[in-house]
């Protein structure tokens, strides 16, 4: 069954098959299920680019440990699926800026594997420096948000990697 029929054929709770598909847009369901199946497949493209970029970064200094890569990636394609659900998808503008961030994410995960003198970037210290990645673009997005209130802009949209890494929901 193709899961835009499966969406169609399970209605929410307390609602009868006949009344739900009888509710259901068609044409904004199958715009959803478009969006969404493009968004998945971006976000896959987007996060090999940042494993990438970590792996530039991290270089042969260490190495990172699959558990340690499968937490990232798990924790960032929620948050990246999110952010293009929110804004749609402006990773051709903000790769730069996400790449950016990419490079801070690998530094800490770095430091923090060093400091624990572990001999790899364990799982511990790939939580500890997205947790630092995740508090250096919130604030950052608050500041740029900030400006442009403030009048201290050209009026231009905020190029930034904070939305990117926000909390999901």
């Amino acid at each position: 069954m193709h899961p835009r029929e499966a969406a169609r054929a399970h209605p929410p709770k307390g609602m009868e098959s006949c009344d739900w598909v009888a509710a259901v847009n068609t044409a904004e369901l199958d715009r959803r299920f478009e969006d969404s199946l493009e968004f998945e497949h971006a976000v896959d493209y987007i996060l090999d680019d940042c494993f990438f970029t970590v792996g530039q970064m991290v270089g042969m200094r260490t190495t990172v440990d699959y558990d340690a890569v499968v937490w990232w990636r798990d924790h960032f394609r929620a948050k990246f699926l999110a952010a293009m659900l929110r804004q749609g998808n402006r990773w051709i503008q903000d790769r730069q800026n996400v790449a950016a961030v990419g490079w801070m994410l690998a530094e800490r995960a770095v430091r923090y594997a060093a400091d624990a003198q572990a001999p790899s970037i364990n799982i511990d210290a790939a939580r500890k420096a997205a947790v630092d990645v995740e508090r250096y673009c919130q604030l950052h997005a608050k500041r740029r948000v900030s400006a442009l209130k403030n009048g201290s802009s050209d009026g231009a949209l905020p190029v930034i990697a904070g939305y990117w890494c926000t909390p999901v929901g």
